[in-house]
């Protein structure tokens, strides 16, 4: 309950001070990505518009956004930016003794990784299975340990999210966000590709002399880009919601705030407390009691909260839940970690994991009088050449692109490839050296899988021995000289998204089953989890669509929810759980992830295989989200999920 005072003028001039009590609602939003932001967006916004129209009970709106991000928010779709290079990194251990090895096991020697592209497969960190060695050259070295002030210092830099696309998804709506995307393109948020500067790379076989590479140009009129970095994206959405922080005359009724380099911890730091008596003056029938949380860091606490949204998965989503009482929520945030999932979709969340290497190559000036300003690296002259050959007459044509970001179909260990340097020029440090060049290279699942190492505390040798299969990789992609990149390479910076993108996504048509409202279509993923009894829920790219406008989508749809219900604390209808078995289930995702977009084909990934088995029964739940344990034969099920696990289908990602 908020006392407000508010000032009156009497008969006779004086001024008269009125208390008010005015009921508060407060929502706590854990994860500042953009699923967080868009969701605290809708709740802000959407809270206003129905104030002013008068459409709902009188009620405060507080919204608050927890992020881990230690600068600003953003989660996958952050940049780092220029001014990053003065800010003290955290420490880590691998990099404290400054030393790193000068070879590393070649667990890929004797292989013919072009033939075979599914070489990576099969890669082991066993060293007794080869005792070939890669030297790791003295730049790389240099580069692995140095302080990333000239990948940081030059310009913008994109690490993971890459490209904004509208999902090609039969089974969701994504009309709201094509809306968003023309607003932030009008306010100079957002860039669309120029023209051929989005490009797959692929090979062609009919040369005497064997296959060569080539690149195919993408239809980019619907592809967007942050101007000035993808985190323009998250910072505008923060700014948008921060403007509804009004005081006095200005207040109406919302208030938000970030909490930025937060931790809620994941063992015990989200604590149920209701459901509670309503202590708030209400005397609407049937609401005597209300769900309530508390949020905890150690022995901090961060307040009590009258709905919980949980806008972030992997394991930190997973062990957050796992001591509340809202077990059928909690069993859609499990998580398992693979490149595939079977192709009825699995029985669990899946995500993959990839790496994202950021590095810095400078080539010599071409004349050597060092007035011009064209790129000269082994790479960019690659891309130039190939960019300006057709594929239909073997000829070169006479219009050139500069290409920005290359989806890499010809090289198992890798994804993408894109030029920071080429694609935000505008924004570029005066004070940067023209023949440095920052490029982003995005390592396949498959890789990530096999090399997956402890994601906060990498060890030195497996970063060494990432970092010289990635660049060798796209050697070997561009049909480059064998050390015509490494050698080149002054800076690097290694990362591994061990939680990167969704292969399954849950799936439930509650709301379009139960609703009778027109807008709703048929067979229409929620897009959205809610727990009513508990009033906690979740939304994601999990849930609606493996891409940035699923997770935007899904934010907007839970906060239309919340909306509402949360000024009525009567018990509403939930949302996407799993109840008696069914409810919803989880589907191989084929949308736009990070590194994909849905024109472009995924030739890295096996056919579907045709999988007729069943999918193991789930879990079932009773009202109050308890287990039911409902039990089956354990050792049947276990040989039918592991005949599924034999069959592997692969998403775009």
């Amino acid at each position: 309950m908020l006392l407000r005072a508010m000032e009156a003028s009497s008969d006779n001039g004086d001024s008269t001070i009125i208390i008010q009590k005015t009921k508060k609602v407060s929502i706590a939003i854990l994860g500042g990505g953009i699923t967080g932001l868009s969701c605290a967006s809708q709740l802000l916004s959407q809270h206003k518009q129905q104030r002013q129209q008068q459409q709902s009970e009188h009620y405060d709106l507080e919204v608050t956004v927890f992020d881990t991000g230690r600068l600003r928010p953003g989660g996958r779709c952050s940049s780092r930016l220029p001014e990053d290079v003065n800010v003290p990194q955290p420490a880590m251990k691998n990099r404290s003794s400054g030393t790193y090895p000068t070879t590393v096991k070649n667990t890929d020697a004797g292989k013919d990784t072009r033939s075979n592209r599914r070489a990576c497969d099969n890669a082991t960190d066993d060293a007794t299975n080869n005792n070939d060695e890669i030297p790791i050259p003295m730049n790389i070295q240099r580069a692995i340990s140095s302080n990333d002030e000239i990948v940081i210092g030059m310009g913008p830099v994109d690490h993971s999210a890459q490209i904004l696309s509208i999902p090609s998804n039969a089974k969701a709506s994504f009309d709201e966000f094509q809306l968003q995307l023309k607003h932030w393109h009008a306010e100079g948020v957002i860039e669309t590709f120029p023209e051929g500067s989005v490009c797959e790379l692929s090979v062609i076989n009919n040369y005497d002399d064997g296959s060569h590479p080539i690149l195919t140009p993408l239809d980019e009129s619907n592809l967007y880009y942050g101007k000035g970095g993808m985190g323009s994206i998250p910072l505008s959405m923060r700014q948008y919601c921060l403007s509804f922080n009004g005081y006095g005359e200005n207040y109406t009724g919302q208030s938000f705030r970030i909490l930025q380099d937060v931790w809620v911890s994941p063992s015990n730091g989200v604590r149920y407390i209701g459901p509670i008596s309503d202590d708030n003056g209400n005397d609407e029938e049937g609401s005597s009691t209300r769900p309530l949380w508390e949020l905890w860091n150690g022995k901090k606490s961060f307040g009590k909260y009258d709905r919980l949204v949980i806008a972030h998965n992997g394991k930190c989503a997973d062990r957050i839940m796992s001591r509340t009482p809202a077990k059928a929520f909690h069993s859609l945030l499990r998580t398992q970690f693979a490149p595939y999932v079977p192709s009825w979709g699995g029985n669990q969340m899946t995500l993959n994991s990839m790496y994202s290497l950021v590095f810095a190559i400078k080539s010599p000036r071409i004349g050597g009088d060092g007035n011009n300003d064209e790129l000269h690296s082994p790479i960019a002259q690659v891309l130039s050449r190939l960019s300006s050959f057709n594929k239909n007459n073997d000829k070169h044509n006479n219009e050139h692109h500069t290409v920005y970001t290359v989806m890499i179909k010809n090289e198992p260990n890798l994804q993408l490839l894109s030029c920071n340097t080429v694609k935000h020029h505008h924004q570029q440090n005066i004070n940067s050296e023209s023949n440095t060049e920052i490029y982003t290279l995005l390592s396949s699942p498959t890789f990530g899988k096999t090399f997956k190492g402890p994601q906060e505390n990498l060890p030195s040798e497996l970063i060494s021995k990432v970092v010289m299969k990635l660049l060798n990789s796209l050697e070997r992609s561009l049909n480059l000289e064998k050390g015509s990149v490494v050698d080149s390479v002054v800076d690097l910076k290694l990362q591994l998204w061990g939680a990167a993108v969704p292969v399954n996504t849950w799936s439930s048509t509650t709301l379009a089953t139960t609703s009778n409202d027109s807008k709703i279509s048929n067979g229409e993923n929620d897009g959205f989890v809610y727990d009513s009894i508990h009033g906690v829920g979740a939304c994601g790219d999990w849930i609606m669509d493996s891409s940035i406008a699923g997770s935007w989508e899904s934010g907007r749809r839970l906060a239309n929810w919340l909306l509402a219900t949360s000024h009525n604390n009567k018990a509403t209808m939930s949302v996407g759980l799993p109840k008696d078995g069914i409810g919803g289930k989880f589907l191989p995702s084929l949308g736009s992830g990070i590194g994909t977009i849905p024109s472009s084909r995924d030739q890295h990934s096996p056919d579907a295989l045709k999988d007729t088995s069943s999918p193991p029964p789930r879990k079932t739940f009773s009202m109050n989200g308890s287990n039911d344990n409902v039990r089956n034969n354990r050792k049947g099920n276990n040989k039918g999920r592991l005949a599924n696990r034999t069959q592997l289908v692969s998403r775009q990602s």
